[in-house]
């Protein structure tokens, strides 16, 4: 199961209809503290998660979930205008998916993670 987790209800719900057609089993929130306790009850493979959020930000967000399950990918969605913050409190090395972004791009992006953390922790 992908966890999304974005403020914005349309773009939630048109990200989530999009992974949904893809082929992936979703779970939404709508902030860190939803998305949290998702992660205490049903671990996701995987969280697409956007960056600037009111309350928990995005970087808060992973810092939280990596205490609960430091093993589960992340990858961050975020307009261009924050990159270069995101970049500052995550590093380099975080799987960043800029807005606005194709249906062929995020699957790209979730399968190269995915794959990444295979041989990063193999099973």
């Amino acid at each position: 199961m992908i966890l999304l987790v974005d403020d914005d209800p349309q773009v939630r719900s048109t990200i989530g209809r999009g992974l949904v057609a893809l082929g992936y089993p979703v779970r939404e929130a709508e902030g860190g503290s939803a998305a949290l306790a998702i992660v205490r009850e049903e671990r996701p493979t995987l969280v697409i998660l956007d960056y600037v959020m009111p309350g928990m930000d995005g970087a808060e967000t992973a810092r939280e979930i990596a205490k609960l399950a430091p093993e589960l990918p992340i990858i961050f969605s975020t307009g261009h205008a924050a990159l270069r913050t995101l970049r500052n409190a995550a590093g380099d090395e975080a799987s960043v998916l800029e807005k606005p972004f194709t249906l062929d791009e995020l699957d790209a992006l979730i399968k190269e993670t995915l794959a990444e953390a295979k041989r990063v922790r193999p099973a």
